[in-house]
């Protein structure tokens, strides 16, 4: 039997930058994620006398997380993060899966594009710009 986590029952909730969880507002109808796909970048080290290439590794980058929706126009959730898009605002995340371990994180809202098609729904997507660290819990 696997003890993998099954991705029904997501939640992503965003607040104000430094806001507890409990006081985060839920994005609601997400129905994909991705995510924390940032590195480390290399600092190179190599000197004359080296026998090869030296490296170190510098501050951890945590990358971008993304969300895909249902457009809903009067989601406070939504809106909260079509508003920072546009203030530029930093914003708070709380990230919890169905198995309940969660990923708190700062960032922006870098984009927020709505799409639709002929037999479609209206869709719409956040990209976000994770800033410092991302604690799992």
């Amino acid at each position: 039997m696997t003890d993998g986590i099954v991705a029904q029952g997501f939640l992503l909730e965003i607040g104000p930058s430094g806001e507890s969880p409990g006081a985060l507002t839920e994005v609601k109808e997400v129905t994909d994620f991705s995510g924390f796909d940032g590195q480390a970048s290399e600092i190179d080290f190599t000197h004359l006398q080296s026998s090869a290439k030296e490296f170190k590794m510098s501050l951890q980058d945590n990358g971008a997380f993304s969300v895909s929706v249902n457009y809903i126009r009067t989601d406070p959730g939504q809106a909260e993060a079509r508003a920072a898009k546009g203030t530029g605002t930093q914003k708070a995340f709380l990230v919890t899966l169905s198995d309940g371990s969660t990923f708190a994180f700062e960032g922006f809202v870098l984009a927020s594009p709505v799409d639709g098609s002929v037999d479609a729904k209206v869709g719409s997507s956040f990209a976000f710009r994770i800033t410092g660290v991302v604690v799992e819990a």
